[in-house]
């Protein structure tokens, strides 16, 4: 593949996420003020728009139309968004992208029905582009973000949860979306199926390693570089993979026990050590390395594209996440 093929792809991405952004701007503004002044800010803040660039990256590397490819990429962003919204009112989290979260500063009634207009607002985007196909994705992303919170809100302060049980869910939340993107990417792009697999595998791998990096920051990292508390997912009684992988029936109650003192305030920083002098982060990124390198393999069995490289550096980045 032609290094300028690659960079005028690059350039492409970059100009369609502008686009978006337009996109975004113009399909959210709706006919009640409060409503646009509640969501503009955080749309516009936008975080890394990995999932749209993603889908931007192997529709136009397929040569999908700018007419389809543009109102997905912005369809999966409200939907990521919504996602958000939700978690916030679950979570009760108090700040989204540098700003109040929306149920702070409303209540959870106006925040719900901010995120429900966002998911029927995708599915209408989606409607207009006529494809039976990009409609089942966005059900399927739907579906399995709502399996696997109803998951996470059964397993708050359960330690006995188990590590299959974990990585279920961490498909669910986190690495079916991610497939999902490069799937509708495929495609706008009219990529063959045994292409388009293998670009789902690439997915998978990448959303699993995602997710457990981050649940390893929570271990390891500082506020700077994560962005949140260390520790924040103690405190709300979230039991990750670091965590998981070294209860034992013997430590079973002192780490029960320690969970629900850390709940309550106490600091986290005992149970922090100890994990990581049991092996729970290295076992963590353990496995987080067999998911990159997972999707390395599904890449390279994919034949040379624009982009491709760009992908690879995704993982790349991805590895470097932790320091």
């Amino acid at each position: 593949m032609s290094l300028m093929r690659e960079m005028a792809l690059i350039e492409q991405v970059k100009a369609d996420l502008i686009k978006v952004e337009a996109y975004l701007a113009d399909s959210l503004n709706t006919g009640s003020e409060d409503f646009n002044q509640l969501i503009r800010p955080i749309s516009a803040a936008g975080g890394k728009r990995l999932r749209a660039r993603l889908c931007l990256l192997i529709a136009g590397s397929g040569n999908a139309p700018e007419e389809k490819r543009i109102p997905i990429a912005a369809a999966v962003e409200m939907l990521h968004l919504a996602t958000l919204i939700h978690d916030d009112v679950l979570d009760q989290a108090a700040v989204r992208r540098g700003a109040p979260a929306i149920h702070c500063s409303k209540g959870n009634k106006v925040a719900i029905l901010s995120g429900d207009y966002l998911f029927a607002k995708a599915f209408d985007v989606v409607a207009q582009i006529e494809s039976v196909a990009c409609l089942r994705v966005f059900s399927f992303i739907i579906s399995a973000l709502v399996e696997g919170e109803f998951m996470q809100m059964e397993d708050v302060f359960c330690i006995t949860q188990g590590t299959e049980r974990y990585l279920t869910k961490t498909q669910k939340k986190t690495a079916d979306f991610i497939e999902a993107c490069l799937e509708l990417g495929g495609i706008l792009g009219d990529w063959t199926s045994e292409e388009t697999t293998l670009l789902k595998q690439y997915g998978h791998g990448l959303g699993m390693a995602f997710q457990i990096t981050d649940d390893i920051m929570d271990y390891c990292a500082t506020s700077d570089t994560t962005g949140k508390p260390v520790g924040k997912d103690l405190r709300e009684g979230l039991i990750t993979y670091p965590l998981l992988s070294i209860i034992t029936k013997e430590n079973e109650q002192y780490i029960t026990d320690t969970v629900h003192a850390i709940a309550g305030g106490q600091a986290a920083d005992e149970l922090i050590e100890y994990v990581t002098a049991q092996g729970g982060v290295a076992k963590a990124e353990a496995l987080e390395a067999t998911y990159r390198e997972q999707a390395t393999t599904a890449l390279a069995a994919l034949p040379e594209f624009a982009g491709k490289s760009v992908l690879y550096e995704v993982l790349d980045s991805l590895a470097h996440r932790k320091v």
